[in-house]
């Protein structure tokens, strides 16, 4: 009978110790890596974003202190600074996705596509 009891206190604890270090329903939801390319549309560099038209939609990149600017085509990219970019310029941007808003890591940007 004790042996009995001491493997069901085991058992309990174990079920219990698992139980809160992974609750039910909480998930380790890692960030969506991914690009967005277009048109500047709007530039806002008061509120560190920028609005990109691809076609007939638009989607906001935001970037901060630490996203890399290139300027140039793929072949020939040199190093660029936000100061460079204006609107109606060619961007792609690469980062995770918060939501529909892409958190922009580098961007490279030229005149035209």
């Amino acid at each position: 009978m004790r042996r009995r009891m001491l493997t069901l206190a085991t058992l309990s604890l174990g079920v219990w110790a698992c139980l809160l270090m992974n609750p039910a329903g909480a998930t380790d939801k890692k960030a969506e890596q991914g690009q967005l390319t277009g048109t500047v549309h709007i530039l806002n560099k008061d509120a560190s974003t920028i609005m990109v038209r691809k076609g007939g939609v638009e989607r906001q990149i935001v970037y901060h202190a630490h996203t890399k600017w290139m300027y140039g085509r793929q072949a020939d990219t040199k190093p660029g600074s936000l100061d460079q970019l204006k609107e109606g310029w060619y961007i792609n941007c690469k980062g995770t996705f918060d939501g529909t808003k892409l958190v922009a890591s580098a961007c490279r940007f030229r005149e035209s596509k």
